[in-house]
């Protein structure tokens, strides 16, 4: 319903004066009268009187104030969770009579013009039969937070929920407010049935090739007291280890802890199954897969020092704690080196004036092998400045120089918290040499040497380039006091730990440089979610370049393989792949690059979302106490036909929405065409009258 007034800047008043000004004007211009008739010439000074008239009125600025009306009705939502648990435990044919009592009631509230919607995990769907009982998990909080914000400041008038009060995901959907009332209809049996299951495996994601690693098992039953069970561990069907486990009452929650041997390199996919029990409800939760990553060996690391000193140590201690590092460490005299290939060298205070282990170092650094230089009293200088590719040295005195640690904000290779900048900026005075530093091109400064309350811009600590492979200068000697005191202030060594732990990450990791990469942007998927892999591709001057067409091959566990073929642009590099089931996949991606064929590969894993396996009891007291908080109902499926009568007898209540416009009657267009019309019958009636 729509209402319109007729408004004015000014008096209306005015209008009569508009209305002389056109009869003045007409009469002046056709009181002669002219080659023409007299109804002719009555014509044109009705247009004339028109026109005139039309012109002033639209000097008094009039505008239409017009107020329109709505009213929206009220919408009941049907909330159906469409989770795989309800099928497991309501039987099918009761489960499809409720949704067919759903449309019903849903019908019925349309004829007393109420709008209904339908909605799911999956978003809204057009009426109940569009319902599909596939949703791998249940987060009930969820469902019912997206129908809140979707209808906030509209006219709901209520929420119908179909669910077996079991959620798997988010928080409880009772700890929320709700503005609208939630009627729940409880699915599914409340009585815990005879079931054993693997409630949850905890494992190490990485292993190494050769050693054994523990599989911790979480076994929970129900009413199956004094049972003996088997749990096992398989891979592709071989039996790797077996324990049983005696069930001690009809509530019952177990650990078991299984040892496998990492005997195979790569991605391996182990199998934990609980042997059937006679009797049990559900054997589908009776079976997990573990995923663990078997890699060949640590990362290597060398530290090489003319004698022992307390920076060593902390160096030792900061490395330890990572089990992917093993660290090897040369004293002349005190150990011996062994000879291999390593990650990464720490040269501590080397090279020396007595070229200490000098055909060991040039050995490694003619490898490529990346570096960490600490500077001191015993390190060459000439030596040290032409090995370590960071920094030169010019020395000014013998005489050390005593400088605090100022991090350098600016820096960006690896994250360091705000907060741990600060602790590090606390640390003691270091000794460096008192010498002008300058950083080789390429260079970059971690930390800065601060003396007193002065920030210079002489680096403490930096990183670089050594003719292609990753290098580092730390110019202080006495740094293991920093480790101390951390600890003396805070009672740990978190940052001193992490400072130097991701140093020796940045610098014992290697670089990739290959021009072709296609890698999965996750390499842990569940079966529901597709598999994006991501593509980069450079030339020669390691730009990124796009148009070239890539081929995808992905094989399972069982050597089956499917083939794909994508073209990636600047706008989308990424190609996603649907459809694949449980297990461990290898990928070969290959495209043409400068007229040669180049290959990138790698693994993943797609996992079976078993959670819906997990719980089987229907917890219909949340829905009890979710009703209760919100003003709602609480009905079981044998309450089917209360339920509609509850709802069905609600009043319509519609909601009226008024917006108010202002038109400016100047702007109309159809105004214009008005006033060219009036012109142009008046000019044209002159001319072919012989006038002028």
């Amino acid at each position: 319903m729509q209402k319109s007034q007729l408004l004015f800047e000014y008096s209306p008043w005015f209008i009569l004066l508009c209305l002389a000004v056109g009869v003045a004007y007409a009469y002046f211009l056709y009181q002669k009268g002219g080659p023409w008739g007299k109804k002719v010439n009555q014509l044109l000074a009705a247009a004339r009187f028109l026109l005139a008239s039309i012109l002033c009125f639209l000097l008094l600025g009039p505008f239409l104030r017009q107020i329109k009306n709505t009213i929206e009705k009220p919408t009941y939502v049907f909330a159906i969770d469409n989770s795989t648990s309800i099928l497991k435990a309501t039987d099918s044919i009761l489960f499809q009579q409720i949704l067919n009592q759903f449309e019903g009631i849903s019908t019925l509230l349309g004829e007393k013009e109420f709008n209904t919607e339908f909605r799911t995990f999956d978003g809204k769907k057009k009426t109940a039969d569009d319902v599909v009982m596939n949703h791998g998990s249940t987060n009930l909080n969820s469902l019912l937070k997206n129908i809140q914000t979707d209808y906030e400041s509209k006219n709901l008038t209520g929420v119908i929920l179909l669910s077996d009060g079991i959620y798997n995901q988010g928080v409880s959907p009772t700890f929320a407010p709700y503005n609208f009332p939630i009627h729940t209809l409880g699915a599914g049996d409340t009585i815990a049935r005879p079931d054993v299951n693997i409630n949850a495996l905890y494992y190490n994601k990485i292993a190494y090739q050769g050693n054994k690693f523990p599989i911790l098992v979480e076994v929970t039953s129900n009413r199956l007291a004094g049972k003996t069970v088997a749990i096992m561990v398989k891979q592709r069907g071989k039996m790797l280890t077996k324990k049983t486990l005696t069930l001690k009452n009809n509530n019952s929650f177990d650990e078991v802890e299984l040892l496998i041997e990492a005997n195979k390199k790569g991605l391996q996919h182990y199998t934990v199954e609980v042997s059937r029990v006679s009797g049990e409800f559900s054997v589908e939760n009776n079976k997990r897969s573990a995923y663990v990553d078997i890699i060949e060996g640590k990362q290597k690391i060398l530290l090489i020092a003319k004698a022992p000193h307390p920076d060593i140590k902390a160096l030792q201690s900061v490395i330890s704690i990572n089990e992917n590092y093993q660290l090897d460490t040369y004293i002349p005299g005190i150990s011996t080196h062994k000879v291999d290939k390593y990650d990464l060298v720490i040269l501590y205070q080397l090279p020396d004036k007595s070229n200490t282990a000098k055909k060991i170092i040039d050995d490694y650094l003619k490898k490529g092998t990346s570096t960490l230089f600490v500077y001191g009293n015993q390190t060459n200088e000439r030596q040290f400045n032409t090995l370590n590719g960071v920094l030169n040295i010019s020395t000014r005195s013998r005489q050390p120089d005593k400088v605090l640690p100022s991090f350098n904000t600016d820096f960006q290779k690896f994250l360091f918290e705000k907060e741990n900048q600060n602790i590090v900026n606390q640390y003691t005075p270091v000794y460096v040499p008192y010498s002008d530093f300058k950083l080789k091109p390429g260079a970059e400064t971690i930390l800065y040497q601060r003396i007193g309350s002065v920030k210079t811009k002489k680096p403490l600590l930096a990183i670089g380039d050594n003719k292609g492979a990753k290098s580092a200068v730390m110019l202080g000697e006495g740094f293991w006091q920093w480790r101390l005191q951390e600890y003396a202030t805070h009672e740990s060594h978190v940052v001193f730990n992490e400072l130097f732990s991701k140093l020796i990450q940045y610098l014992s990791s290697k670089e990739d440089k290959r021009k072709f990469k296609v890698y999965p942007i996750n390499n842990e998927v569940f079966d529901s979610e597709k598999v994006v892999f991501e593509t980069e591709i450079y030339n020669n001057l390691y730009e990124r370049i796009y148009g070239q067409e890539i081929k995808l091959t992905i094989a399972d566990e069982k050597n089956a393989k499917h083939d794909y073929n994508y073209v990636i642009s600047e706008s989308n590099a990424k190609y996603e792949v649907s459809g694949l089931t449980e297990g461990v996949y290898k990928y070969t991606a290959t495209t043409k690059l400068s007229g040669k064929t180049v290959a990138s590969s790698g693994e993943f894993t797609v996992k079976k979302l078993q959670i819906e396996a997990i719980n089987l009891t229907a917890n219909h007291q949340l829905l009890k106490n979710l009703s209760a908080r919100s003003g709602g109902k609480f009905y079981t499926a044998n309450e089917l036909k209360t339920l509609q009568e509850d709802v069905t007898q609600l009043e319509s209540k519609g909601i009226i929405h008024s917006s108010e416009a202002y038109l400016s009657i100047i702007n109309m267009s159809w105004l214009f065409f008005v006033l060219l019309l009036l012109v142009s019958i008046e000019w044209f009636t002159r001319k072919y009258n012989g006038g002028y």
